[in-house]
């Protein structure tokens, strides 16, 4: 032990060295960014009174200029970063310059200073500025505590003690505190890292006492694993909740529209129907269109408690799902240990792009944790072949009616692919287990029927404009490519590591702390490290070419159908490719972007089955699992709270008055009236709920299925809903945005002699819009299969509980 800890010493200080010695090397780089400083240039000219200049170009008093600039390089590696600062030779610099009188940085280190020049600056740059790197104090100390940390391990590895040991780390805590807060000036977030070093330690060192702990009963087993489940879903609400009462910027697409169906079920009843709202946009579809949710859990959960509250409920509980279903997909599928088995139901719940979407208002992705229910489902054998189907036709049904048609139900679709390639077996089995998969995604579009028909409709109809359709460009691919394994890295390296003070962070741009998870998986990068390993261990087996025969031969099917599978998974990001070829429909939509999420499932199943193989010792691969368990959450938990600090889309929008709103309609709903249309946004005027029941109607809507900028749009004036406008009221009748016949063209206003009917849609009262007869069929076949479901699931469990008894 002691020899691997001195090579390990030796090495970091090689390295630390050589970094040294590389950074004190002359390097050039450019000046350029500058602005004049108005203030400072007046103040350096004694020129007091601003109003006296006519111009700071042309006044003959001002003789000296004082601009701001940036350091720009030409060399792209050897620069200011986590590991440097940079250093100007400002003398060399004066002496080249001659109408520079004076030049500064703004702090030691920084890119960014400031200098006073004798010449108005009108070039872009200044070229050839020298500079040297020198390692940030931050590594310093770093090095010095690794130094600390080393001797410490040493001199506990050798005391026999558990008390001394436990006794020892604990202290070795405080001291890593004390240093962090009083010398290093660390964030608090930053003891999440410590205490991940700590956890480390003490598994990677500790664990010869404990190795037997595994050996534990059936009864611990689910006591752990129930015990683990709430204990992530609670990590997950936390991460939600942490900035209460800011939270995502698309929350103000989902929120207005909560409510307006909301109000409508209150003065309707549940399962009345709200067609089209007349709280946005003047009045738009809102049942028919794909991307709003009604009859879904999360909609019914709404009628009786606030829309934060309710969000943060089906957060819990479909992250609880979510983590039990990939438990036993893994334990079942794969024929996993417990361990394994647990570590790959943390480690889908700590996929970065769940919470990202959930996190940033994307509610559609509340339902993302379902299609692990549904792949579990898919290739179990613990129930029957009709139990199967009914259950997964249930949880794609909840998906559409959620508003995740087009998203999380494509996906989930596309996953299930994905598995039966790695899972492919050519006999019965097999068969009958693809059957059923194609059985329960009929179901799930049976059972939703009335949603999934009008949104294929509406969607068919609707004219989205140019912006946003597909291109044949591969470069989409390309950089998806590169986000599903460049990114892992780079958020684990510039997550500012766990020794960053507020002097040394980095300003990381806007796409790279959060947007880069709509095209990314969100997996943590340790997967990627130990499944590249774990893989090169395995191919030593196949590395000779008979063994390589074998296991063609052996998987030619699974590679064959794997093959197809990362064709079609190609061919999404193609605008004239196969996929969207035979779906029209489907080039206006940006699927490709959160298309990776479909690898989530298959990346963790080929994980698991990696360690499952590897040919390792048995406490060595639970010391790697335990690793990779501890790592992963305490990664994610302090990723997500670094970026909802420092990425506003995270924290963009302020709803503390969510119970206030939802209190006042549950009180009021049956007086709230539209009077008035304006231009502010549909979820600022969710003020006129708590102070009046006479509501405002946004004029311009946050609406994409008009186009992202409202393109095809075609907006009210602004004013009263009774005004007359080319003879017909100024507000849209919402039987023009489903018709679009001659009798109701599009975005038309309702008719002078259709006072009625306004009245009614203005105040969210019931109105009959003779919608077409398919849609009426549909509503019935939907109803009467809901119907069906339910009595087949009550039998079931009454024959379940019989049998059980007898």
């Amino acid at each position: 032990m002691k020899k691997w800890i001195y090579i390990t010493f030796l090495l970091i200080s090689i390295l630390f060295l050589i970094l040294n010695i590389l950074g004190r090397i002359t390097r050039v780089g450019y000046l350029s960014d500058f602005q004049l400083d108005i203030q400072k240039t007046l103040e350096l000219n004694n020129i007091k009174d601003v109003e006296d200049v006519e111009s700071i170009y042309t006044n003959k008093n001002i003789k000296i200029y004082f601009y701001n600039y940036k350091l720009k390089y030409y060399n792209n590696i050897f620069k200011n970063n986590d590991i440097y600062d940079v250093y100007l030779y400002t003398n060399e610099v004066l002496s080249k310059n001659n109408f520079l009188k004076e030049i500064n940085t703004e702090n030691n280190g920084s890119t960014f200073g400031s200098f006073i020049s004798y010449e108005i600056i009108n070039s872009k740059s200044i070229d050839n500025i020298p500079y040297i790197l020198k390692l940030k104090q931050t590594i310093l100390y770093v090095f010095i505590l690794f130094v600390f940390l080393l001797s410490f391990i040493i001199f506990v590895h050798n005391r026999n003690s558990l008390k001394i040991k436990i006794f020892n780390t604990l202290l070795l805590f405080v001291i890593f505190v004390i240093l962090s807060k009083y010398v290093l000036k660390i964030y608090f977030i930053n003891y999440i890292g410590i205490i991940f070093f700590i956890l480390l330690y003490y598994f990677f060192i500790y664990y010869k006492n404990y190795h037997n702990s595994f050996s534990i009963s059936n009864k611990k087993q689910y006591l752990i694993l129930y015990m683990s489940a709430i204990l992530f879903s609670i990590i997950n609400i936390v991460i939600l909740n942490c900035s209460f009462p800011l939270v995502g910027h698309d929350f103000t697409m989902i929120i207005p529209r909560a409510y307006s169906l909301l109000i409508y079920a209150k003065n309707n009843g549940i399962f009345s129907t709200e067609f089209a709202s007349p709280l946005i946009g003047a009045g738009i579809i809102s049942y028919a269109n794909p991307q709003y949710d009604q009859y879904s859990i999360f909609y019914f959960v709404r009628y009786f408690l606030s829309f934060w509250d309710s969000y943060l409920l089906l957060t819990f509980l479909f992250s609880f799902i979510g983590f039990i279903s990939f438990y036993y997909a893994v334990k079942d599928i794969l024929k996993c240990p417990f361990i394994i088995s647990l570590m790959s139901a943390a480690l889908f719940l700590c996929t970065s792009y769940y919470m990202h979407h959930i996190a940033v208002g994307h509610w559609a992705f509340l339902y993302h944790p379902l299609t692990a229910f549904i792949v579990w489902l898919s290739f179990t054998d613990r129930f029957n072949y009709i139990t199967r189907i009914v259950l997964s036709g249930l949880a794609f049904s909840m998906m559409i009616f959620g508003g995740a048609m087009q998203t999380i139900f494509f996906f989930t679709c596309f996953s299930l692919l994905g598995i039966a390639s790695i899972l492919f077996k050519p006999n019965k089995k097999f068969i009958y287990q693809c059957i059923s998969i194609l059985l329960s995604v009929s179901l799930g579009i049976i059972l939703s029927l009335s949603k999934f028909i009008q949104a294929i409709y509406f969607g068919s109809k609707i004219d989205r404009g140019p912006y946003g359709l597909y291109i044949n460009d591969v470069k989409l691919l390309l950089s998806n490519i590169l986000h599903i394994f460049i990114y892992p890295f780079y958020n684990l390296i510039n997550i500012n590591s766990f020794l960053t003070n507020s002097n040394m962070r980095i300003n990381i741009d806007h796409q790279y702390i959060g947007e880069v998870w709509e095209a990314d998986l969100g997996l943590p990068a340790v997967v990627f490290i130990f499944g590249l390993f774990m893989m090169i261990n395995l191919l030593k087996n196949y590395f000779s070419k008979k063994s390589l025969i074998n296991f063609i031969n052996k998987y030619k099917f699974n590679l064959i159908f794997i093959l197809i599978f990362i064709y079609l998974y190609c061919d999404i990001f193609f605008g004239d490719g196969l996929t969207r070829s035979v779906f029209n429909t489907l080039k206006a939509v940006n699927i490709h972007l959160r298309m990776s999420s479909v690898l989530i499932i298959p990346f963790l199943f080929v994980f698991a089955l990696l360690i499952k193989n590897i040919n390792i010792k048995n406490t060595y691969k639970n010391i790697i699992i335990i690793f990779i368990i501890i790592s992963s959450v305490l990664l994610y938990v302090q990723k997500f709270i670094y970026i909802k600090e420092h990425n506003n889309a995270y924290i963009n929008v302020n709803i503390r008055d969510d119970k206030t709103i939802f209190k006042n309609i549950k009180l009021n709903h049956n007086q709230y009236r539209v009077f008035y249309i304006n231009n502010k946004k549909e979820f600022l005027n969710l003020k006129d709920f708590i102070t009046t029941t006479n509501l405002n109607t946004s004029r311009l809507p946050y609406e994409s299925i008009y186009g992202y900028s409202l393109e095809t749009f075609k907006p009210k004036e602004e004013g009263s809903p009774y005004k007359i406008i080319n003879g017909e009221y100024n507000f849209t009748d919402p039987r023009s945005l489903i018709f679009f016949n001659d009798e109701y063209p599009q975005f038309s206003g309702f008719a002078t002699n259709d006072k009625n009917t306004l009245d009614n849609f203005l105040s969210f009262q019931s109105v009959n819009w003779k919608i077409p007869k398919m849609f009426t069929i549909s509503n019935y076949i939907s109803v009467i299969s809901h119907i069906i479901i339910f009595l087949f699931l009550v039998f079931s469990i009454f024959y379940y509980l019989l049998k059980r008894k007898k």
